[in-house]
């Protein structure tokens, strides 16, 4: 079984989003070896990763790589040095990958890095991409966060919503309520992660399905241009997701510390629409 060392921020995982691409990764048949790191802080990267990369049983070597790690220039030159030496320790065709969230200036990837593999995992084929440079096989299945994020923003005049899938993006996308409750369900539209503003260029229309009321969007949205689904109150349950494929449920009459000015701290019913 090919064997990936992995290196990223700790501060990068705090929504489990590293966890859930080891876990993607490792149902796709890589082992993966993971190293949390303080990028931020500026610890010595070289000096973390060494004992993995110089590991002969490590077939290749990636890090999850995000604008705010790489902006800092202390940390660009930290992470060439840490690519360089890892050229010389194992040679020029040591796979080095580097797992991007989205789109940045690609003036802040190191040069020994960007002439590397980049994986977008934006893209739905992040996975194949490595699998293609590590040649993995199909492993058994793991426990996995759910493949996608949400958090409940509290308004004055009702709740926002935000979800998003960890990896991949989400086109066209749905939000779904019982049709007796379909005045809970306002707007949908995509925004940036973390930032409600409620104004956006938006193709939306609206349907009533099999007893439930939803709304289908256009735009696309991935980890960093997100759903935003306004609700004027709470309802029972929603789905949400793409609109072919599997969809998701937040079932909002779980027994939670649910607390409206927070985060949903409960995980979400998986469930597929045909």
């Amino acid at each position: 079984m090919p064997k990936l060392w992995l290196t990223y921020a700790w501060k990068d995982n705090e929504t489990e989003d590293v966890d859930h691409i080891v876990a993607e990764l490792r149902k796709a048949g890589l082992d993966v070896t993971f190293d949390r790191v303080r990028l931020l802080a500026g610890r010595r990267l070289w000096e973390q990763i060494s004992a993995g990369i110089s590991d002969q049983t490590v077939n290749g070597w990636a890090i999850f790589a995000t604008e705010n790690s790489l902006k800092s220039e202390p940390c660009q030159e930290e992470l060439a040095y840490a690519l360089d030496r890892t050229l010389r320790t194992r040679g020029a065709t040591f796979p080095l990958i580097g797992l991007f969230a989205g789109e940045f200036d690609r003036a802040l990837i190191p040069s020994a890095l960007a002439t590397r593999l980049c994986v977008n995992l934006h893209s739905n084929e992040w996975k194949q991409q490595i699998i293609d440079a590590l040649v993995g096989k199909p492993t058994s299945k793991q426990l996995t966060p759910e493949p996608f994020g949400y958090k409940l923003h509290n308004r004055e005049n009702g709740f926002v919503l935000e979800v998003w899938p960890r990896t991949g993006t989400w086109t066209p996308v749905i939000a779904l309520v019982d049709e007796s409750e379909k005045e809970c369900l306002n707007i949908l539209m995509p925004g940036p992660r973390g930032i409600i503003s409620g104004t956006a260029s938006v193709i939306c229309s609206k349907f009533v399905i099999n007893g439930s009321y939803g709304i289908v969007m256009q735009n696309p949205v991935n980890s960093s241009t997100t759903a935003h689904i306004f609700l004027s109150k709470l309802p029972r349950k929603i789905m949400f997701g793409p609109q072919s494929g599997t969809t998701f449920t937040l079932d909002f009459n779980l027994p939670t510390n649910f607390n409206a000015k927070m985060p949903i701290s409960f995980k979400g019913e998986l469930s597929t629409r045909k």
